[in-house]
């Protein structure tokens, strides 16, 4: 990469090159830098801030254009003023640089610029006077580099080499289409024509020589193989390689042209824009009548999308193909046969057939059938019934003919037409060869050209691109290991040690491309011998893909990987990347397997050979086997190779020279640079790095052998070196040499002396020095032996009027008068000395020749000065124009019509100004060659160039300023300019602030796009399929008026209003929150109207379980059942209302009532049948106690009273025992009876206030608030979003950073004993909170954990998620609703006695009370579940019993003097006891918290509202008239509070506690 880093501020002030997009590099003056950050100023006033370190980094997607560059700009003064022709002088070598001399010698109309062995040449798109027969004298049979680059030079070197070497010479012509390869192959033809004349001797008298034909040949060629693309008017579209063979005495004896891939896909389909080949409008412009062509080129299908070119007159030109097809001695009768065919072609394009899938020639386009089988000259029902049928042909089978559909006959007669026309092609070029090839040698020497096309990238890349790019491909190759490869191995060779550069290898790619059996190309080859099996499209692809894939010269394409760089579309699957020398280029596959199989249907071939036109017959010869076996193995891609390998390998075979054609411009606009596309043609074609290399080494070498017979005279005086390369060191060191040639300017090899780019041209001047006295004697002395000075002087004098008169006709400066005067002077004088020769007047002769050298080289100066000075001129005024492009094309893309239409006609009318600038300038400079173009407008050289020269005399007559003088005309065009130029940076300005307006507009409309599609993505989550089969029909609708609502927002991003659209997205927005609200409402209705179903009977179980067991008559039971029952009735009212989160938690308490019910009875059955065990050991010890103590009483064992015999068996009665977690299983179950659904919060939208039509101010988001919707951790809408909701997001955030690791946060909530069993679900806390009620409900149920075990961790997951707890799910009660009345229960003694041993049995008399109570007592009816009686507990000890496993009585320790040892001691857990005890006449009650764990905890009891006595007494920090008691308890601390009789039995008694913030 050029680009340089090393800037400091010392450097301010000093000269440097910008990188720019539009103008490739701009003149700067360095300012100053500040860390990365360097300030320049152009030399048009602008000031950048350029980061140094952007370009080394990597190319991003994201950057529209790449980082701007910094270089160093050496200003020489000659080379500023005139520049180099040859680029090995640069002083600086870097892209700016050499960009910079080929615009400036451009711009003088220097077209042609050397780089080392390459010659650059630039597209003037006018023709100059630099190709006349002064031009050619000029330069034949001048050394190589004595004249200034030109394409006659390298023809000239070609043929000097091949007399001196004979060794075969080869010029290939490269570059791009309408960089002017044709007409540069033409001017070297011409050349080398007339270089040949002059040794033929042949006379007009004698016909054309060879070298005639050859050049009359060309628009033979260009009419068949050339036409108008976008690119280029005159595009050959295919390659040629014309080879002119050489005899013995330097006279071309012979021609061979070599065509290579025709591009057939034309003759059928052209681009909107491009023609058809030329021939076709020819035809119909030349002799329409004649061959039946009626309604003009717009009528014919194949001639139809583009009909003219500018500049080319098809009439004309048509006359000019016949012309030249007599030249190489083609028949009229032929001609004749030729036209025939390309009008049947023409009219075959017209045969339309039926849409069917047995089609037939439409009705309407039997005419043209007809019309076509005759100039074809065959039968049109043949033709026909060939056309619609296509016939399989199967070895040693009879063939198989089918019909058509319309779409195959369209192909077979677009297959039809390309195989004749190609043919016809073919066969024309052998046509040529049978009249210029005519050299009777076995193997004759040979210049050859070779005129190609370049590397194509187009919109679509196809066949026939790919195809090209291989070929270009190839020739990069030959390019590269004659500049770069040869430069290596030369100097390995020699042992010279040199600043080795690292040039470019594309083997691998060619590779990739040709090699068998893999490569593409051969890939495609064996892929058309598959027949009908054959992949195509995007299986042929992925086989590419699988066999390429990782290659680094292939890429993979599809929608996810590769974008367009042209249009910024991203790839498909039918596409793949080649990365060529070039550049990486993207190609479809379509009709790769038809397109290179080429093959016409066998049928349609047998009917073009009977046909009665000679010519058609011997392009269609009849068929044998043997043709058929070859045809079905031949393919384009096996003829394309082979003819490719043979074109390198003659190229490798022969001293090959390159021509680099550059394109200056897309518009074809004279003295119009567009640096930018120069540059790209410059670094693809390897110019730069040639040149690199070049300069890096030695680019000068001769032989020693050769050296020291061309510079003898720097041997010196004897004694001699015995061998040449020790002489040649003597040699450089001789005093005249060593005084001007360092030692490091030059290498000495094994076999050759290698120097620097100038040293042989200072050789060269020091051996004119040195030898010139000799040689200046030896004229005298001649002279003077001759006795005839005098006549000398005069044959000196007309040398020189000669030489003059050559030299100001080669300038272009013989018509200035003072200039003619001269001359004609020196030539009247010339005369006189002829007539009378004497002293005098051969005196007079050589003053006047050596004044008119001086007025010659004076006007050549000035002429030279006013093209620099127009070249300098044009320079600005393109980089200004480049500017205005830049704003037209932003201007193009602005959104508000008016702003567009302004910026536009502001920009037309400083175009015209700038254009009118340009054209007075041009016009003033082209006074120096308006005769030049009169002389030379009639030669030949390609297509007519009268447009141009009308143009350039009328351009002239703009300059005329009436009668004012020459500085007042400069003075005003420099006025007007400067005028022109002062439009462009206010419109800069205005574009500028537009498009600021447009980003802003193009950053709201991305962002509500983006909410647009989001809200979108978010409607189409909703399972509208499953509501309606749920029979859910309001969800369909809300979510079809959200379907509208974005509908009209995507339509309202194209308008030009932004609150509008603002307004359409908010409402569509706020529609898709609806629906969503709607779908959860109705999904979480549904569900919660399920499961309070299954709760209501789970509770209708529960309650005849009750009644069937006689727990009914447990206190406070009933009680516990009434509150569920009317949880359940609260639930279902809650179905109504549009909460979720409320209704979701009435049903969660719903069923949390009916689990507690459920587990009031399971405890209380348990104890019951406890309690009857007990009842039954105690009667039955008291039994066996009155047997033993009396003997009257009967035993219950006979065989103890001797009977042998058991009265009866008694069976000890079994403990039962509540269930585990594990063994209890799920109480409900909850079905999904509703749609699932649950939807992600949606995003912000932004703000679009205060943007106008363009867009005026930044885009501010506006508040999530507006929008944003509240969605819980499963994803169910709660509530608008709040400060508060978002205060407890990041107290949610700040919560998680607390809670520390997984298995800290276990530890911290007492579930170590299930670490395993959680980290075995979450790997971190984050997997915690993403867990539904689901997930948690299996890891506690395969994790048998109880249950308060269970809800500790459903309430620390709730709380580490934020989510807001709707009833508390800690407590050590049932965990029901707090304003569930009656159902706060502390657990009866009897059940938390540990059963362990029978107790001890009890007395008679206690028996006998027992017994009579028992049967006292009856069971009592079971209530309707619906009816339940008001059975409130008496007292918190009468209540149903506690569930915790744990809980066991202690004894009392007397640790509080309220207590006694009497008191009921119930240890809860590990950190909390609690004592109970009756106290004082009134029946008080004092409880107490004892603290028995290692940390303080929080208690607090609250009596509720409705307590009708007061606290009598508590120990704490309230007052005995709270109503809530709250209190730190220190470890081994207790609370105490007396509570009276009347609270406890208003059954409102709770209390929570608390340590270190976490509910116990």
């Amino acid at each position: 990469m050029d680009h340089s880093t090393n800037w400091t501020n010392d450097d301010a002030g000093g000269l440097c090159w910008v990188s720019d997009p539009t103008q490739a590099y701009i003149e700067a003056v360095f300012k100053g830098i500040s860390g990365n950050i360097a300030t320049v100023e152009t030399v048009q006033g602008q000031t950048m801030e350029i980061d140094i370190q952007a370009p080394l980094a990597g190319p991003s997607r994201k950057q529209k254009e790449p980082p701007r560059r910094l270089l160093q700009r050496v200003p020489v003064e000659s080379i500023a003023l005139n520049g180099v022709e040859d680029m090995d002088n640069l002083p600086s070598l870097h892209e700016a640089s050499i960009l910079s001399n080929v615009d400036l010698r451009f711009r003088m109309d220097k077209i042609y610029t050397n780089s080392g062995p390459i010659l650059i040449a630039m597209n003037p798109f006018k023709w100059l006077p630099i190709y006349g027969e002064e031009v050619i004298k000029s330069y034949h049979n001048r050394p190589y580099g004595s004249q200034a680059p030109h394409c006659f030079m390298e023809a000239e070197d070609a043929y000097q080499q091949l007399i001196k070497t004979q060794l075969n010479q080869a010029v290939v012509i490269c570059g791009e289409s309408g960089a002017g390869k044709t007409e540069t192959t033409k001017l070297m033809l011409q050349y080398l024509s007339v270089i040949s004349k002059r040794y033929e001797g042949g006379s007009a008298a004698d016909g054309m020589t060879m070298g005639e034909k050859i050049v009359e040949s060309n628009p033979l060629m260009e009419a068949f193989g050339n036409a108008k693309t976008l690119r280029n008017n005159n595009s050959s579209r295919f390659g040629k390689f014309t080879a002119l063979h050489y005899s013995p005495q330097h006279t071309i004896t012979g021609c061979h042209i070599t065509n290579l891939l025709l591009e057939k896909a034309r003759i059928v389909h052209q681009a909107e824009g491009e023609r058809n080949f030329h021939i076709f409008y020819q035809l119909q412009a030349g002799a329409a009548a004649k061959y039946g062509l009626n309604g003009g080129a717009t009528s014919q299908e194949y001639t139809k999308v583009c009909t003219t070119v500018s500049d080319m007159n098809d009439t004309e030109e048509y006359g000019l193909t016949v012309k030249s097809m007599k030249a190489v001695d083609i028949a009229d009768a032929e001609i004749d046969s030729v036209m025939k065919i390309v009008a049947g072609v023409l009219q075959l394009g017209n045969v339309k057939f039926t849409n069917s899938d047995n089609s037939a020639v439409d009705g309407a386009s039997s005419g043209a059938l007809n019309a076509a089988a005759g100039m074809l000259g065959v039968s049109a029902s043949k033709l026909q019934h060939a056309l619609v049928h296509r016939v399989r042909e199967i070895a040693g089978e009879a063939p198989v003919a089918s019909p058509n559909n319309q779409e195959q006959s369209v192909h077979l007669r677009d297959a039809t037409s390309k195989s004749v026309y190609s043919k016809l092609f073919d066969w024309l070029v052998t046509r040529i060869n049978m009249t210029l090839d005519v050299d009777s040698a076995s193997n004759p020497k040979f210049i050859g050209i070779l005129d190609i096309f370049g590397f194509e990238d187009m919109r679509v890349n196809g066949f026939e691109q790919l195809f090209i790019n291989t070929t270009n491909e190839m020739l990069q190759k030959v390019f590269n290991d004659i500049i770069f490869k040869k430069e290596e191995e030369e100097y390995n060779r020699e042992q010279i040690v040199w600043d080795k550069t690292v040039f470019p290898d594309n083997d691998p790619c060619i590779h990739m491309l040709t090699k068998r059996p893999i490569g593409l190309l051969p890939y495609l080859d064996s892929e058309c011998q598959r027949g009908m099996a054959a992949s195509e499209g995007e299986a042929l692809v992925r086989k590419f893909n699988q066999s390429h894939g990782n290659h680094k010269f292939y890429e993979v394409c599809g929608p996810a990987s590769v974008w367009r760089r042209k249009d910024g579309k991203r790839t498909q699957n039918e596409d793949f990347l080649v990365h060529h020398f070039a550049g990486p280029i993207i190609y479809t596959v379509s009709d790769f397997i038809d397109k290179n199989r080429d093959a016409l249907y066998g049928h349609v071939h047998d009917v073009l050979s009977e046909s009665t036109n000679p010519l058609v017959a011997s392009l269609y010869p009849q068929r044998t086997e043997e043709d058929n076996v070859a045809s079905s193995k031949m393919t384009v891609g096996n003829r394309f190779l082979s003819q490719l390998q043979q074109l390198v390998g003659m190229l490798r075979a022969s001293e090959t020279r390159f021509v680099r054609c550059i394109k200056t411009n897309e518009t074809f606009s004279p003295s119009v640079v567009d640096k930018t596309s120069v540059l790209r043609q410059l670094v693809c074609s390897g110019v730069m790095a040639a040149l690199e290399v070049r300069r890096a080494g030695f680019p000068s070498r001769m032989l020693f052998t050769e050296f020291v017979r061309e510079f003898r005279c720097f041997s010196g005086k004897p004694p001699y070196p015995s061998n040449d390369k020790d002489l040649t060191a003597k040699m450089m060191k001789h005093p005249s040499v060593a005084g001007r040639v360092t030692e490091a300017q030059y290498r000495l090899g094994t076999t050759k002396l290698f120097m620097q780019a100038d040293v042989l041209y200072t050789l060269q001047s020091i051996k004119n020095k040195a030898i010139e006295p000799y040689v200046r004697r030896l004229q005298r002395w001649w002279i003077k032996n001759q006795g005839q000075i005098q006549q000398h002087k005069l044959k000196r004098g007309t040398y020189m009027i000669a030489r003059l008169t050559e030299k100001a006709k080669t300038e272009g400066v013989h018509h200035v008068a003072f200039v003619q005067k001269i001359l004609a002077a020196a030539d009247a004088a010339r005369l006189t000395a002829a007539g009378n020769l004497n002293r005098e007047n051969v005196s007079a002769l050589l003053d006047l020749c050596e004044t008119a050298e001086a007025n010659v080289d004076k006007a050549v100066q000035q002429k030279a000065e006013a093209y620099r000075i127009r070249a300098e001129i044009l320079g600005v005024l393109d980089g200004f124009s480049a500017r205005l492009e830049a704003v037209k094309a932003e201007a193009a893309t602005l959104y508000n019509p008016e702003a567009k239409a302004l910026l536009t006609s502001e920009c037309d009318a400083a175009e015209m100004a700038l254009t009118s600038c340009r054209e007075e300038q041009t016009a003033a400079a082209n006074a120096w060659d308006q005769a030049v173009m009169a002389d030379t407008g009639e030669q030949t050289g390609g297509l007519r160039r009268a447009a141009t020269r009308a143009n350039l005399y009328a351009s002239a007559s703009k300059v005329k300023m009436g009668n004012a003088s020459a500085q007042e005309q400069a003075a005003a065009r420099d006025g007007r300019m400067a005028e022109a130029k002062s439009m462009v940076p206010p419109l800069e300005e205005l574009c500028a602030r537009l498009l600021e307006e447009k980003r802003l507009m193009d950053a709201a409309r991305a962002q509500y796009a983006d909410a647009i599609d989001q809200a979108s993505y978010r409607l189409d989550t909703i399972p509208v399929d499953q509501y309606i089969m749920f029979g859910i029909t309001n969800v369909s609708d809300a979510v079809a008026e959200a379907r509208m609502g974005i509908d009209q927002a995507h339509k309202m991003l194209n308008s030009m209003d932004p609150e509008g659209f603002k307004a359409a997205v908010k409402y569509a927005a706020e529609a898709v929150e609806k629906a969503i609200h709607k779908a959860i409402h109705e999904s979480s209705r549904m569900q919660a109207m399920s499961d309070l179903d299954e709760g209501d009977k789970v509770l209708r179980d529960v309650y005849e379980m009750a009644a069937t067991e006689n727990v009914l008559e447990v206190p406070g039971f009933q009680g516990l059942c009434s509150s569920a029952q009317q949880d359940i009735a609260n639930a279902r009212a809650q179905c109504m209302i549009p909460d979720v989160h409320t209704l979701q938690a009435s049903v969660e308490i719903a069923l949390s009532s009916v689990e507690a019910c459920h587990d009031a009875y399971q405890h209380n059955f348990v104890a019951k049948r406890r309690a009857d065990r007990d009842k039954f050991n105690a009667v039955k010890n008291m039994w066996e106690g009155k047997a033993n103590d009396n003997p009257e009483v009967p035993s219950a064992n006979r065989r103890a009273s001797g009977s042998g015999k058991a009265l009866f068996k008694v069976k000890a009665a079994a403990m039962p025992e509540l269930p585990t977690a594990a063994e209890k299983g799920q109480l409900f179950k909850r079905e999904q009876k509703a749609p699932v659904f649950s939807a992600a919060a949606p995003s912000s939208l932004p703000d679009v206030s205060g943007l106008s039509g363009g867009g005026a101010a930044e885009v501010e988001p506006i508040p999530a608030a507006e929008f944003h919707t509240h969605v819980d951790g499963e994803g169910r809408v709660l509530e608008d979003v709040t400060d508060a909701d978002r205060a407890s997001d990041m107290e949610y955030v700040a919560k998680m950073a607390e809670a520390g690791s997984l298995g800290e946060w276990i530890d911290a909530n007492g579930l170590s004993s299930y670490k395993e069993q959680i980290c075995s679900y979450a790997a971190e806390l984050h997997d915690l909170v993403e867990m539904t009620d689901e997930d948690v409900d299996e890891l506690i149920s395969e994790s048998a954990m109880p249950k308060l075990a269970g809800r500790r961790l459903k309430k620390a997951i709730s709380e580490l998620a934020g989510a807001q707890v709707s009833r508390p799910v800690g407590d050590s009660n049932l965990g029901v609703s707090e304003n569930a009345p009656g159902i706060a229960m502390e657990p009866p003694q009897y059940v938390l006695e540990e059963l362990n041993e029978a107790p001890p049995a009890p007395t008679e008399e206690e028996y006998e009370a027992d017994y009579a109570a028992a049967a006292a007592v009856a069971p009592p009816a079971a209530p309707s579940p619906y009816s339940f009686a008001d059975d409130t507990p008496s007292s918190v000890a009468d209540a149903a019993p506690a569930f915790d496993a744990t809980e066991e009585p202690v004894a009392a320790t007397g640790i509080s003097s309220k207590f006694s040892d009497a008191a009921k001691v119930i240890v809860v857990n590990d950190d909390f006891t609690k004592y109970v005890e009756t106290v004082g006449s009134d029946g008080d009650t004092a409880i107490g918290y004892r603290n028995t764990g290692p940390k303080p905890f929080s208690l607090t009891i609250d009596f509720g509202a409705s307590t009708n006595t007061m606290v009598k007494e508590h120990e704490g920090n309230a007052t005995p008239s709270d109503l809530r008691v709250t209190q730190v308890v220190q470890p081994n601390g207790m609370m105490v509070v007396v509570v009276g009789a009347a609270d406890l039995a208003a059954g409102t008694y709770q209390y929570k506690m608390s340590m270190e913030g976490e509910s116990l």
